[in-house]
């Protein structure tokens, strides 16, 4: 590795020694060469590009030593501000290295993004080099400052804001610099550096809102220009219609005049209603890719544990960038945001924990109408999982402040609300929304047991939503915690689940309509009452079922049945009616099969025995 690190730095200093002589020293023929010019800024900008194994204080280090080597040639540069430049930026660098109570993380990322923007202003890379004069300013002021706290948010702030201005950037290389600069104090960030992160989202949410404030502004009241075009389109008619003039003969027009008449009106109507707004302009598709960046440093902050707080606060901006018009119509926006939740929704430490209690209640509120708002598959799943975490953070805030549940929790009633709007409306809420809860607090499936339960009657009656409620029953007596229900209670929650899976069996032969889709559900819905109930010591509610078993057989008799996953579940109900006896002389059977083919196998040898004697 230091070999390697000792030939970037002789290659760095080539390129360095180079450049100052063909084109810093004033020597116009030269600097007329454009092609060489960029050429050597390329390779520059590439060679300046950290390896994903390099550490980040050897390429600090690497960077320093670059600037004093440039330093060291610049006497002969016809730039006057260049030199300035390189002598004010290896000043800060002593100056930083110096100082007190600042931690060295946030020295070293400082010290990457001075020496790193001082370079590309020096070989020309960077046209504008307001953003290392505003960090050189910011940097003398935070060095006068006294207080070591708030100069440590200040150093931290500014590291933050001028990752944001090197971002916009269109050079990849630049990017990933400041990128890895952003990795070195982000366990240092406050509230106000991630408030500053966080802007990029928040504003575009305002200019969305401000903008179709002002489409209905401008498509209220009356509009002459769509009059005039509407005039001019029909032509006669409309100058007819404003004289008042009558006529005896009645004028039809033809076919082919009707024709021209509707293109004309479509054509002033599509002129008011402007340009379509489906394709983005290049600057929008710009401030996309801006925040999909944005994005990527949330992420990678959220995935280091940062305070609860934070965490709140992150998704609130992206359950609100989920519905902006620009988010939703470019696919790779909305798969950042989805992947940014789901990573947040898979964070189980925090470094510090708030009481936001009441900030989490009210977004869980949000997430959860979201939900039924974004059409997104992936977003839709992601926000579904960050409703369960947000309960999650809440236990979190309750356990350590020793804080206990009184009641129904708060997040039930949330989650009946929506379960009931989701079995009795024509809602676009996805079924996982409950079962990523039941799957993180499977001590709740009971609560949904006897919700469904409830509907099961109405529901079933008028064929609504038939396959989701039993998908869901199924998926909640799969996952529940049988030892957090009284015995009582499940066992009777189980046989009228088996009682109701029995008459729906019952009635699909009757009216000789077997689907094959419900039927296996209706199985697994009876073996799993089973199964729950064998768990607790309850008997069986399909074991002697006389009427399941008859019913059962008539469904044999349909085509339906000869799949083999419906066909495998209901013998396996079978079995289970008939008891341990079937089960036992089903097992007698197979271990005589098994011993079958041992003895074909000693005859099999006895004859070739015989056949060569």
């Amino acid at each position: 590795m230091a070999a390697n690190s000792d030939f970037k730095t002789d290659v760095l200093h080539f390129f360095v020694d180079t450049y100052s002589g063909r084109f810093a020293s004033g020597d116009d023929n030269a600097a007329q060469n454009v092609a060489t010019r960029k050429v050597l800024q390329g390779a520059i900008l590439r060679a300046l590009v950290p390896a994903k194994k390099t550490k980040l204080s050897d390429f600090a280090e690497l960077l320093v030593s670059l600037l004093a080597h440039m330093k060291a040639v610049s006497a002969g540069w016809r730039s006057s501000e260049a030199r300035k430049q390189l002598k004010r930026a290896r000043s800060l660098v002593d100056k930083v290295d110096s100082a007190a109570g600042l931690p060295e993380s946030v020295a070293m990322a400082f010290k990457v993004l001075l020496c790193y923007l001082t370079v590309l202003v020096s070989f020309e890379v960077a046209e504008d080099p307001s953003v290392l004069q505003d960090l050189c300013s910011c940097a003398k002021q935070l060095l006068a400052e006294e207080e070591e706290g708030e100069r440590l948010d200040g150093w931290v702030h500014l590291v933050v804001d001028t990752t944001l201005s090197t971002l916009s950037m269109s050079s990849q290389p630049v990017r990933t610099v400041a990128t890895a600069a952003f990795s070195l104090v982000r366990g240092h960030l406050s509230d106000a550096s991630l408030a500053l992160l966080l802007k990029v989202e928040m504003d575009e949410e305002e200019s969305e809102s401000e903008e179709s404030d002002i489409d209905s502004e401008d498509k209220s009241g009356p509009d002459e220009e769509l009059r005039a075009r509407l005039r001019l389109a029909l032509g006669t008619a409309a100058a007819d219609e404003d004289a008042q003039e009558s006529s005896e003969a009645e004028i039809v027009p033809t076919d082919e005049q009707m024709f021209q008449l509707d293109g004309a009106i479509a054509e002033a109507f599509k002129s008011r209603l402007g340009p379509s707004k489906k394709e983005l302009s290049k600057e929008q598709t710009d401030n996309i890719h801006f925040q999909i960046r944005c994005l990527d440093l949330v992420t990678a902050y959220a995935e280091g544990g940062p305070p609860l707080h934070h965490l709140v606060k992150i998704v609130k901006v992206l359950v609100a960038a989920s519905s902006l018009p620009e988010f939703r119509s470019n696919q790779a926006a909305t798969n950042a945001v989805a992947n940014a939740l789901q990573a947040i929704n898979g964070v189980r430490k925090f470094s510090s924990v708030s009481d936001v209690r009441d900030d989490i209640e009210a977004l869980a509120a949000t997430v959860m109408e979201q939900t039924v708002l974004v059409s997104n598959v992936n977003t839709k799943n992601a926000l579904s999982a960050t409703c369960t975490f947000l309960i999650r953070c809440h236990k979190k805030i309750c356990s350590d402040l020793g804080v206990g549940s009184k009641g129904t929790p708060w997040y039930i009633a949330m989650y009946m609300k929506s379960l009931a709007s989701y079995l009795d409306e024509s809602s676009h809420i996805s079924p996982q929304l409950f079962v990523k809860f039941m799957e993180a607090f499977p001590d709740h499936c009971y609560d949904f047991i006897v919700a469904l339960g409830e509907k099961a009657a109405s529901c079933l009656q008028r064929n609504h939503k038939r396959l989701q409620m039993l998908g869901l029953l199924v998926a909640a007596l799969r996952l529940i915690q049988v030892e957090s229900v009284p015995k009582q209670k499940l066992g009777a929650s189980l046989t009228e689940l088996a009682d109701l899976s029995v008459k729906m069996l019952s009635e699909m032969v009757e009216k000789k309509e077997p689907k094959m889709s419900v039927a296996v559900e209706l199985c697994d819905l009876l073996l799993l009452a089973s199964k729950q109930s064998a768990a607790v010591g309850l008997e069986s509610p399909v074991r002697g079922n006389t009427p399941l078993a008859s019913t059962l057989a008539s469904l044999k008799g349909f085509k339906v049945s000869k799949e083999k996953l419906l066909k495998r579940k209901i013998n396996e109900i079978l079995r289970e009616i008939q008891g341990s006896k079937v089960t036992d002389a089903s097992q007698g059977s197979k271990s005589q099969k098994k011993k079958r083919p041992a003895s074909d196998e000693a005859d099999a040898v006895s004859r070739k025995a015989k056949k060569k004697a």
